[in-house]
């Protein structure tokens, strides 16, 4: 599909009709000049410098692209829907329609060059009606075509999805890991977790929880009918700017109906680094110091949603190069990094953390990322891996750095085995970050007015030296293993704290409570 020769630009066009501005168009840097329209489009999107539906009746017409009918009722899934699942993952564009009429839908931000592929590898004599249409319409069909036990109320469900679509965007826009809907006896109260911190969202109407509801739950592949009892489901979320999202969906019955949790996980390419998550410098040294051993088991410690994943990625962002083979096993994949193998585990299909922990040793890895310890299966076959030759990344839910000794060796793991294998012990929790901005302006919208943007680590750091080692086969348990003596280069967490503190990266306010419960 290309535009006629000597047509207005398309951005051009956009300006005519004061839907853009040159000062706004300026923004998108002189480099821009050399772009196809298409792309200069994406690019305002994922700047948010242009609204969705502004530009669809002129791309429409410019690309020779008919706009989605308003009702989507009568359209059914594409008979292959494996095929559809594939290729909508792979290309923004959903297939609908049977073999008389094939009708393919996508937004801006889809795949465009892959119309004329997807033409010529289904049967020929069959064209695809290609149309247009907004990210929000694009949702639900996704849900048509994945779940074709829709609702009757098609229309309904279909009305719903604008809604869902304004949540997620303002969810990406706020920075938030979660958005909570709960059924109470006025409506659905929405509320946004950003930076650790559940902030109250918009009440929506009573009327709209059914359709809102049952959309969401075909989107992530659960059962509409279910309401009784608890559910899980996943989908893919791509919102405007261009970013994309794997959308973990709770369900959970309550005495005024149904409370939904979605978590949004970014599924752009992690980027994390060491010295962007605020650890402290020497502290940052020691972690790269123990990552560049040739073997060893490094443990990251504490509480579900403490950053010990992140911490992880960080440190195997480091170590990526061709030189090396990296591994992770996670429940689930939780970043994307190129370069590194990553395995979700199973459990139902019988692919256990220990079972691909076992497997992955005969794939030849150089660094192995074990999501999680558990078990005694698990953490035999992990502190094995340490022992021959693997450098071993994993995450134990314990109290602190001292603790974890004692809770490996209840999971069965022998005194001398765990003193030859652990390398470095970080206990770790989060706190909010001080906004750098909230002094100069009481209404920054980095901060939302709160005065706090991010999170920071709070931790302790435990460097298992000859001496640490020493007193495991000795058989001392907890703080015995790092008192009093002076030579362990134990990093406490009240030490931590203070440092932070007084850097001005956080406050009392923040870490008080924190210290108080460790």
């Amino acid at each position: 599909m290309s535009a006629a020769d000597g047509d207005t630009g398309l951005l051009e066009g956009l300006i005519q009709q004061n839907l853009l501005n040159e000062e706004l168009l300026g923004q998108l840097g002189d480099h821009a000049e050399r772009l196809p329209d298409l792309e200069q489009l994406r690019q305002l999107l994922r700047m948010e410098l242009l609204a969705e539906d502004a530009r669809l009746p002129l791309l429409s017409e410019r690309y020779g692209l008919p706009l989605l009918a308003e009702s989507t009722a009568s359209l059914s899934p594409f008979p292959e829907a494996g095929r559809c699942r594939e290729v909508y993952a792979q290309t923004g564009i959903v297939l609908m329609g049977d073999e008389q009429a094939r009708i393919g839908v996508l937004t801006v931000q889809a795949d465009w060059l892959a119309m004329n592929r997807l033409e010529l590898e289904l049967e020929p004599g069959s064209p695809i009606q290609w149309q247009l249409t907004s990210h929000a319409r694009l949702s639900w069909l996704v849900a048509a075509m994945a779940h074709p036990q829709r609702s009757q109320d098609a229309s309904a469900l279909e009305a719903a999805a604008p809604k869902l679509q304004s949540l997620l965007e303002e969810a990406v826009h706020h920075r938030s890991s979660d958005i909570h809907l709960e059924s109470v006896p006025e409506g659905v109260q929405v509320r946004f977790r950003v930076d650790g911190i559940l902030q109250p969202g918009p009440l929506l109407p009573k009327s709209l929880q059914p359709s809102l509801f049952s959309h969401i739950k075909l989107l992530a592949g659960m059962d509409i009918a279910i309401r009784r009892r608890p559910q899980d489901g996943h989908a893919a979320y791509h919102s405007r700017s261009g970013r994309e999202f794997d959308l973990r969906v709770s369900s959970m019955p309550g005495i005024n109906g149904e409370k939904l949790v979605l978590r949004l996980l970014d599924q752009m390419p992690v980027q994390h680094r060491l010295e962007a998550l605020g650890f402290l410098k020497q502290d940052m040294e020691a972690l790269e110091q123990a990552s560049q051993a040739a073997h060893g088991l490094i443990l990251m410690v504490g509480p579900t949603g403490s950053g010990k994943t992140t911490t992880l990625y960080a440190i195997l962002n480091a170590l990526n190069s061709s030189e090396r083979h990296i591994f992770t096993i996670e429940n689930p994949v939780e970043y994307q990094v190129s370069g590194i193998t990553q395995v979700s585990v199973n459990p139902e299909q019988g692919l256990s953390f220990a079972e691909a922990l076992r497997a992955s040793l005969r794939q030849d890895p150089d660094v192995i990322l074990v999501g999680e310890i558990r078990d005694e299966e698990t953490a035999e076959v992990a502190v094995k891996a340490a022992l021959t030759g693997h450098l071993v990344l994993s995450t134990l839910h314990s109290g602190d750095a001292v603790t974890a000794v004692q809770r490996l060796l209840n999971l069965g793991i022998a005194r001398d085995l765990l003193a030859d294998t652990l390398t470095l012990i970080v206990s770790q929790r989060l706190v909010r970050k001080l906004c750098p901005h909230k002094e100069e302006n009481p209404d920054c919208p980095r901060c939302q007015g709160t005065g706090y943007a991010g999170r920071i680590p709070v931790y302790e750091l435990l460097r298992v030296n000859r001496l640490v080692r020493d007193r495991i086969r000795a058989g001392y348990t907890g703080r015995e293993l790092v008192e009093p003596h002076k030579d362990l280069h134990f990093q406490t967490m009240e030490q931590t704290a203070q440092r932070l503190v007084q850097e001005q990266l956080t406050n009392w306010r923040e870490v008080r409570p924190l210290l108080l419960a460790t």
